[in-house]
């Protein structure tokens, strides 16, 4: 009897060989796992998982197995920097923060106090670390195997933490904001009862849905102004997300979200989530940066 090959729910491709491919089988669906907890905003949860990917990575490695069954992280680390250049190079400080925080957090437990720490770590540490592991130990390049969607608001996680790195007091758990509830929403069907399901087919049928999305955009336009509404860049919906544009900068020729809300997926920025809009719209503000400034007469 054939046994059925693991299944992938974020990865649109898989490592070439097939040695490669059984070899990150735990490390992908850690990974997943990883992705899965970003959706449920538990950041720290994610961090000790990511910790387990990069394990299972190097274990599984050529490296990995000239080591002793039971070995430490350091000593993974050691290993696998000793086989790659572009490893050795690797900070390691900034592995030792990883791994202290992980330590920490799965000896001690952990509170939302630890979201802004967990997501810096994951951005800036886990992640990278975690690609340059597939790239060098086994040839796969994990943002090019990651379903584009899900790539491109990692990317803007990273963006907006680099945006503002300088910033002080700033919790960042919201830099990943955007990748979480694109999953989140990717994910209701399967989350959602099927009576749940037919009555909101039956409310577009009848239009009820179309008019409370429309009373809620009319809303949100006399609350955001001065206002401009987009197609939303999450799920899609043509001219369903209203975005208030800050004014003073819109008086000097600059078109800068200041805050938005989707009424489709329910996607919203605040204000004090400094850099995500700006990072999530940038295309489409400058599609329609011409009828925006000759709209309001500038």
């Amino acid at each position: 009897m054939t046994m059925p090959g693991p299944s992938f729910m974020f990865f649109g491709s898989h490592p070439a060989s097939e040695e490669a491919r059984i070899a990150l089988v735990s490390s992908m669906q850690s990974l997943e796992s990883v992705l899965l907890l970003i959706a449920l905003r538990r950041y720290p949860h994610a961090l000790i998982t990511c910790d387990a990917a990069i394990e299972s990575a190097i274990k599984s490695s050529s490296v990995g197995k000239t080591l002793p069954e039971r070995v430490g992280f350091q000593k993974l680390i050691e290993a696998a920097k000793r086989a790659s250049s572009e490893l050795e190079g690797l900070a390691d400080k900034a592995l030792l923060d990883f791994r202290t925080a992980r330590n920490r957090m799965t000896h001690e437990g952990f509170s939302p106090r630890d979201d802004s720490e967990s997501v810096c770590l994951l951005l800036e540490v886990g992640l990278p670390f975690l690609r340059q592991c597939y790239l060098q130990l086994f040839s796969f390049d994990l943002w090019d195997a990651l379903l584009p969607e899900y790539l491109e608001q990692l990317r803007i996680g990273t963006e907006v933490y680099i945006s503002g790195i300088e910033v002080v007091g700033l919790d960042r758990s919201y830099c990943l904001k955007s990748l979480g509830h694109l999953i989140r929403w990717n994910l209701k069907v399967s989350f959602s009862a099927d009576w749940e399901i037919h009555e909101l087919i039956k409310l577009d049928e009848l239009g009820k849905g179309f008019e409370f999305k429309h009373e809620r955009r009319q809303k949100l336009e006399r609350l955001f102004s001065p206002e401009w509404v987009f197609d939303c860049p999450l799920c899609c919906a043509l001219e369903a997300l209203v975005c208030q544009l800050d004014e003073s900068k819109l008086r000097a020729g600059n078109i800068v979200p200041k805050q938005l809300a989707c009424t489709n997926c329910g996607l919203v920025v605040g204000t004090e989530e400094l850099f995500l809009g700006e990072a999530l719209l940038r295309i489409e503000v400058a599609t329609a940066r011409t009828a925006i400034l000759r709209d309001y007469g500038l």
